[in-house]
């Protein structure tokens, strides 16, 4: 049974995954996009995490991550949820599709000049497949029998 801190780590270093996606779904990451990803980072512990951890963050947002271990957030993050306490899977996937969004919308193309704003301004259709596909993954998530 991993003890509280490596289960902490665990599920940081898999919400980490689709962030990084995100941020490099057009094919670059931004300096706002890096910048948001870090926060992300830190607001969910990892800046007191593991030193692996770090470097692999600032790894993955110098050079885009090998596309082995963006395919292993699909297949594990779901599972991994599911096995955590259910308040805190249910906090953890909203405030992951929360930072997800956030750094989709760091993009510097933000906003057309005198173009409406709305919920996706921002958002490149390559990020937006991504998130479709974050959102799908944390569906996968069966509630727990009441």
């Amino acid at each position: 049974m991993p003890t509280r801190q490596e289960e902490i780590e665990r599920l940081a270093a898999l919400a980490l995954a689709p962030l990084v996606e995100i941020a490099w779904a057009d094919g670059h990451v931004t300096p706002a996009e890096r910048q948001a990803v870090i926060e992300a980072a830190k607001l969910i512990g990892l800046d007191r995490s593991s030193e692996f951890c770090r470097s692999t963050l600032l790894r993955w947002l110098h050079d885009a991550p090998p596309t082995e271990a963006l395919e292993n957030w699909r297949r594990l993050l779901a599972p991994t949820l599911a096995e955590a306490d259910s308040r805190t899977a249910r906090k953890s996937e909203a405030r992951l599709l929360d930072e997800a969004r956030r750094v989709a919308k760091m993009d510097e193309r933000s906003f057309i000049e005198g173009g409406p704003l709305d919920a996706r301004a921002g958002i490149t259709p390559e990020e937006q497949r991504v998130l479709d596909e974050l959102s799908a993954a944390l569906a996968g998530i069966e509630e727990p029998d009441r």
